[in-house]
């Protein structure tokens, strides 16, 4: 089906004003193959009499493949947002609303285009922006999660190793149970799961048992007597082990769902670094390399891992404000819809 029959045919049903439609997806990204289906996505104004009665759609998808199978590249897929629904989402800091914010600076993937609206987007989409990225990065740490890169365990692991290197100097030679103190202040400052205290009997031969004070990592057990340079190395051996294994266990690789963590974690940086975001992507050869499979999942995870951090420390850093432009942003929404 023709995609501007089928907006038409959309706005007569429910009798609104589809004001923006863009190619989305790799087509936006430029990360497209010669097989690649099409995605578009949109913004429509619905009739504020349905508003006000509460009839009005917020979304509206189409899919003209409707066999259950994956899309070919005649297929087409499109998904529409009421105006109100897209402020919201962008509001929110999600991903699909800022691309779709940040396409209407790409003319040649534009298929519908009302030029009041998308002029006065262009003008104020500054208007939209806040920290609450948290839906960008979220959707990335989930996409390491899915590898157990940087899952739960092996985060917390990550975590204290670093926390507890970094207070051992000279106390190599030490007993451990001498660095209770600092280890106590670890925890107090970050609560952890899998690694905490333990007391368990200790065997003394024929003089019986008595109670010792264990660190737990991850299950393993170390009393507070073996020395600060052996539960140093263990742990970091571990680290080590533990992050080798995750990779290597790695099954069924969805190096496409890798490429969209990392497209995603570029937008938040350049977002950060330059209050806008680029398309085609200013890093599609590498994305577009990812998807294909040509990267290594160890050399892609590592990346990512990197840019996470690089990116949650610029985002607690940046000059981006804590929430958008409310007044301004209702006073365009019920111009919009009111007139």
């Amino acid at each position: 089906m023709n995609i501007k029959k089928l907006i038409k045919n959309f706005e007569q049903e429910q009798n609104c004003k589809v004001v923006y439609v863009t190619k989305y997806g790799s087509k936006l990204y430029g990360t497209d193959n010669p097989n690649s289906d099409t995605d578009y996505k949109g913004i429509f104004i619905p009739n504020k009499n349905d508003v006000l009665l509460k009839k009005d759609l917020e979304h509206f998808n189409f899919n003209s493949n409707d066999e259950n199978t994956k899309n070919s590249k005649d297929d087409i897929d499109l998904q529409l947002f009421s105006v109100y629904k897209f402020f919201n989402l962008l509001k929110k800091g999600e991903t699909g609303a800022m691309d779709i914010l940040f396409s209407m600076f790409r003319e040649d993937t534009q298929v519908y285009n009302d030029k009041e609206f998308t002029s006065m987007m262009m003008e104020s989409y500054k208007k939209f922006y806040n920290r609450n990225l948290h839906s960008f990065i979220g959707y990335c740490v989930g996409q390491s999660k899915v590898y157990n890169v940087r899952g739960e365990r092996f985060n917390e692991l990550h975590l204290f190793v670093k926390y507890f290197n970094a207070l051992v100097k000279e106390q190599g030679d030490e007993k451990l149970k001498t660095m209770f103190p600092d280890v106590d202040r670890i925890f107090e400052e970050t609560p952890f799961k899998y690694i905490n205290y333990a007391i368990a009997s200790i065997s003394r031969g024929h003089s019986g048992t008595k109670q010792g004070k264990y660190i737990e990592v991850l299950g393993k057990r170390f009393l507070g007597t073996v020395t600060v340079k052996y539960f140093a190395e263990k742990i970091t051996d571990m680290e080590e082990q533990f992050g080798n294994r995750a990779r290597a266990s790695a099954k069924g690789v969805d190096f496409k769902a890798l490429s969209h963590a990392v497209r995603v974690i570029n937008e938040v940086e350049e977002l950060i670094d330059d209050e806008f975001i680029s398309f085609p992507l200013k890093n599609r050869a590498y994305v577009t390399s990812i998807k294909e499979g040509e990267e290594s999942l160890e050399d892609v995870m590592e990346y990512l891992d990197n840019q996470l951090t690089t990116v949650q420390e610029k985002l607690e850093k940046s000059n981006l404000p804590e929430k958008s432009d409310e007044v301004f942003i209702d006073k365009l929404l019920l111009k919009l819809i009111v007139g």
